[in-house]
């Protein structure tokens, strides 16, 4: 009894044993003619499984709410009619229906396939996910259309223990950032393969923003429609990925798209609307002093309008830039009024047939988005067919997906001078934004509004004379033939290709700040991908032993070509084509690669206790040296299920260890090797120029990078399968970095291809889930995960200790690779201390002295992320939210820079109200500065910090200065003030809806339900102020941010029927 209890106090603290919600079943008919009253009865009963009673299972009556739960001995007592129907139903146990009688001992036995799950792993195989001796994740194609994302990726944010989701501010046509287990290479993009139906995804980004600017134009993964998702698997480690070779050293994420339902012909449609808002606002400013500078008015209004350094906001009428006469006052959040409402429409029409030997699914997607900037908007058109047949023994599997996708103006971003939120954040708070609206002159000309400063661009300018546009069409083709030999061996051929062709258009018109004569640029984008892939599964038991084998061959072919179409010095306004424009230039260029590769695994099993599995891996890469460009690497796992050793598992249900261990290798982009020949721009009759067209020299002996890792896990579920708990430890390797390293001018290239440097990653990931809490149709599911990764450099060049990734040198700051810290180090200046910490002034400036070396400042790394969720139900009612954690990393903000300099940020006001006073009266007095200070009657801002005495001793700082001073000499010269922690815990998502019960149906109605949905609600907590912490200076995420626009927050709705 002592146990028994001890299991109830468990089910009380969150993990008891209460069986899932029930969905109530349609009432019998009642037989024609009179009816008798209903007969009350009670009815007592037991419920037990072969080890015992069973605890909090719950008995209902069918067709009604009335139902109960047994107590800790397994009894119950239900209040129903004679004649009545009971359902016992049980997490991890099959359910029954008894018809109702005075006394009741019912037996349940087990589901084995809440246990047995079966998963989708490396090649598509499916698996027991319990012989597994690697760890993954498995996400449902229903969590991911819950609250939709123009980016599926977007709805993985805080779900996967170990994957890191971040957005850049590309809005809804931009891409994500994805990371799994850190960084593992120095200089690549660490993003994982993506592989959809077995076929890896062609997931380029053709453009990118770095430190001097340029556009997110999307990705591949972006285009995925989560209508058609299965599921998606995550591969975090490279066991569980080392059969996809080179390819997949950063994780493998696997795509399941659906196939036709089972009924002979259904149609469905899943539609939502969501209106669209800025998620963080540049609220936290001061709103005391308005434009100027030096406390005095701006003489010109026209120039000057992103200094806050003026007097206070006194009503006194001024003229504009438009010649308007308006009062000098504050406009309390005056960038806001910028940022409209959006709008997101997304259609899904969905046709399944099934004659039960083929099937077949269409579905078409529309979307429409206007975004939350001005004359922003895209579509995005999304058909996909995929038919299953069978032909005798060999099975065939085909699909066709296209996606057309268009885009009006996609934001600049980083240090672009159309960057739209770097032009707004400092808008002095007596500007309001609505003036800007008059961007041009009578004759179309640009009106200056700030000196004609061409790093502040009129917005308005840029987004409706200026402009660009995108259009992209994505053909994907996936052809499969299984050849079933026999029932135990199969022959499978897959071949797929991936097409895309994309067109990106930027026009500056004429008379933009910096580009006078204004400029056009095309650029075409035609990449190409075949996969081509041969198995050969064998699967077979023989008593106690399991046994799977499979052998294969690939060849991967990517073939890319790129124009860059450029036309400066316009000849005619309104006429938006190259051959308008006096100078025209083509630049075309190639990425051409190939990796041939064979691969084999084997899996054996004994008892369904003990599995073990190995797998090997042989690629040969184009982009590689002849003696270097094979390279094999093996894998070996293994796991136990130790809950058989157990007689009883009525709390451990399931319990297994599991150990990995593999080395994966990869390669580098192609022309590494040998040199590059092109023309040159300018060609005179009868000649063209041609020239060597390396930046980097070339190596002939480079290595493939290597990456060694193990991987130790734990699995148990609790309550069959009621609480399930995975923890993981892992500890990979990389070393052989192929990277690029600054070489001597006198060489002629800019940088040298190396083999060199070493990246740990180490860390443990925590996954919780399970339903804490049922009481009759009432249910409460939750889970949480936790991953902590230490990202740590080992080793760069000999006698290198930093290694440069990401530069704003105009800011003294820089990202990189540093010896013995985490990476991703934020180096730059700081202020002088003396050796208790205290920051040095100046005695004759009153300003702070400055340590010209550079200091790692801090770590864009995180030291930690997670996430958690809850689901309440109730009856057909359904209620979730998901936040996502992200905690430790530090961010390089240039926007907080830049409101400090120009004195828009709260903190410059401190001693401003008595540097304006004592100036006006020091000039009232006549005297200079000089002066006024012997009199001692200066006032103004102090600086925390102490003098050097040259004795050894120090005295406290008195000196007063004039703050804008202050601000101006510590953006320039200490970005160690505007590092930040960008710890932040966010709401990702609320759904709130309603699932009507078939009998309210009708005949033609299959199912139908609504819900209320929110995306990115709220920010729970951050510590930076004004700007989203997802913010990214580029597409790389390497801890700078500089002028990001708001991200977006959705509500809306959400209508699934089927027919």
């Amino acid at each position: 009894m002592v146990i028994k209890r001890s299991n109830l106090v468990l089910c009380m603290l969150g993990a008891s044993l209460i069986a899932p919600a029930l969905m109530p079943a349609a009432p019998r008919s009642a037989d024609a003619g009179i009816v008798a009253a209903p007969t009350g009865i009670t009815v007592k009963g037991n419920v037990s499984d072969e080890a015992g009673p069973l605890i909090g299972v719950s008995v209902k009556v069918v067709g009604t709410s009335k139902g109960v739960i047994s107590d800790l001995d397994g009894n119950f007592t239900l209040q129903c009619n004679a004649g009545d129907e009971l359902e016992i139903s049980y997490v991890g146990y099959k359910s029954v229906r008894v018809k109702a009688q005075n006394s009741l001992k019912i037996k349940l036995e087990q589901n084995s396939e809440t246990l047995d799950e079966v998963v989708v792993t490396a090649l598509g195989i499916k698996r027991d996910r319990k012989a597994l001796g690697y760890g993954l994740s498995e996400i449902k194609g229903a969590e991911l259309t819950k609250a939709k994302e123009t980016n599926v990726m977007n709805s993985l944010a805080g779900k996967v223990a170990g994957l890191v989701v971040t957005n850049t501010a590309g809005g809804a046509a931009g891409s994500t950032r994805v990371m799994l287990r850190g960084t593992t290479e120095l200089t690549g993009n660490n993003q994982p393969l993506y592989v959809i139906d077995g076929v890896p995804l062609d997931n380029t980004n053709f453009g990118s923003a770095g430190e001097q600017g340029g556009y997110d134009l999307g990705d591949g993964i972006s285009a995925i429609n989560p209508d058609d998702i299965e599921t998606m698997t995550v591969l975090k480690g490279p066991a569980a990925s080392a059969l996809y070779g080179s390819r997949a050293s950063h994780g493998v994420i696997l795509i399941t798209t659906k196939k036709a339902d089972k009924e002979k012909i259904s149609v469905e449609y899943n539609g939502s609307l969501t209106i669209d808002t800025q998620l963080a606002k540049w609220n936290d400013v001061q709103e005391i002093y308005g434009m100027g500078d030096n406390g005095q008015y701006q003489l010109d209004a026209s120039s000057g309008t992103n200094s806050s350094w003026g007097v206070k906001a006194d009503m006194i009428d001024k003229t504009y830039f438009d010649g308007s006469v308006r009062p000098f006052l504050m406009y309390p959040n005056n960038t806001s009024s910028f940022f409209r409402t959006g709008l997101t429409a997304q259609n899904s029409a969905i046709l399944s047939v099934n004659t039960g030997k083929t099937g077949i699914r269409f579905s078409f997607t529309d979307m429409r988005n206007k975004d939350i900037l001005p004359n922003s908007h895209m579509s995005r058109d999304n058909f996909n067919l995929r038919v299953t047949t069978s032909v005798g023994p060999v099975d065939f599997d085909f699909t066709a997906n296209y996606v057309r996708e268009n885009v009006k103006n996609r934001p600049a971003l980083s240090n672009s001078q159309s960057n739209v939120g770097k032009n707004l954040m400092t808008l002095a708070g007596t500007y309001n934004v609505e003036w800007l609206k008059n961007y041009q002159n009578a004759d179309g000309t640009y009106a200056n509004w700030n000196g004609n400063d061409q790093y502040n661009i009129n917005p308005y300018w840029d987004l409706y004379k200026n402009n660009n546009t995108s259009a992209k069409d994505v053909f994907r083709f996936t052809v499969k033939a299984i050849y079933n030999v026999n029932k135990h061996l199969k022959i499978q051929g897959t071949l797929g290709t991936d097409i895309n062709n994309m067109n990106f258009d930027e026009f500056i018109a004429r008379s933009t700040p910096g580009v006078l004569p204004g400029k056009l640029t095309n650029s075409i984008f035609n990449n190409r991908t075949l996969n081509a892939e041969i198995l050969a599964l064998y699967n077979n038991n023989w008593g106690n032993f399991d046994f799977n084998a499979t052998v294969g061959g690939n060849i991967f072919k990517v073939d890319n070509k790129t124009t860059v179409i450029t036309g400066t010095d316009q000849q005619m306004d309104g006429v938006v084509s190259i051959i308008n424009y006096a100078e025209q230039n083509v630049q075309p260029s190639t990425y051409k690669k190939q990796i041939n590769s064979l691969y084999a695994s084997a899996s054996l099993g004994y008892l369904s206790t003990y599995y073990l599995e190995g797998t090997v891996r042989g690629d040969r890469s184009s982009t590689l040296p002849a003696a270097n460009n094979t390279y094999i690497y093996p894998s070996v796992s293994g796991s136990v299920i130790f809950s058989n050793f157990l007689k009883k598992r009525n709390i451990l249900s399931f319990g297994k260890v599991r150990a990995s261990w593999a080395k994966v290798g990869s390669d580098t982009d192609p022309y590494q090797l040998g040199l590059i020949y092109s023309t040159g721009k300018y060609k005179y009759p009868g000649y063209t120029i041609g020239m060597i067209n390396n930046n980097t020299q070339p190596n002939s002996n480079l290595k493939p990078t290597m990456t060694s890792s193990y991987e130790l896990g734990l699995e148990l579920k609790f309550f069959n399968g009621r609480l399930g708990i995975d923890f993981t430890y892992y500890n990979q390797i990389s070393k052989d970095q192929i990277i690029a390293l600054a070489s001597s001018s006198a060489s002629g290239y800019a940088s040298r291809l190396v083999n060199a440097g070493k990246i740990q990653n180490k860390g443990i990931e925590l996954a919780v889930n399970g339903r804490v809490l049922q009481i009759k149709d009432f249910a409460w599911d939750a889970g949480i995960n936790f991953s902590k990764n230490s990202n740590k450099v080992l080793g760069l060049v000999e006698g290198m200790d930093y290694l440069q990734l990401a530069d704003a040198s105009w800011a003294g700051v820089s990202v990189g690779a540093e010896v013995g810290k985490n990476y991703g180090s934020i180096l730059g200046t700081d202020f002088k201390r003396n050796e208790n910490g205290d920051i040095l002034i100046d005695k004759n400036t009153g300003l702070p002295l400055y340590d010209e070396n550079l200091k790692t400042l801090g770590n864009s790394t995180w030291d930690w992320t997670g996430g958690f969720y809850s689901t309440f139900t109730y009856k057909n009612f359904h209620l979730t939210a998901a936040f996502d954690v992200k905690m430790g990393a530090d961010l390089y903000s240039f926007s907080m820079r830049s409101a400090y300099l120009t004195g828009k940020a709260k903190g410059t006001l401190a001693g401003r109200e008595e540097w304006y006073r004592s100036e006006e009266a020091r000039k009232a007095a006549g005297m200079t500065e000089a002066e006024w200070r012997a009199a001692g009657k200066c006032e103004g801002l102090i600086v925390d910090g102490v003098i050097d005495n040259g004795d050894g001793t120090y005295s406290k700082n008195t000196y007063p200065v004039n703050p804008q001073n202050y601000w101006k000499s510590v953006a320039e010269k200490a970005p160690a003030l505007f590092i930040y922690d960008n710890s932040y815990i966010k709401c990702r998502e609320i759904t709130f809806g309603y699932t009507f019960p078939e009998k309210m149906l009708g005949k033609f109605v299959k199912s139908l339900s609504v819900s209320f949905v929110a995306r990115n609600p709220f920010i729970v907590w951050k510590n930076i102020p004004n700007i989203d912490p997802d913010s990214n200076y580029n597409t790389s995420g390497m801890g700078l941010e500089y002028g990001s626009l708001p991200s977006r927050r959705s509500y809306g709705f959400n209508v699934n029927v089927k027919f």
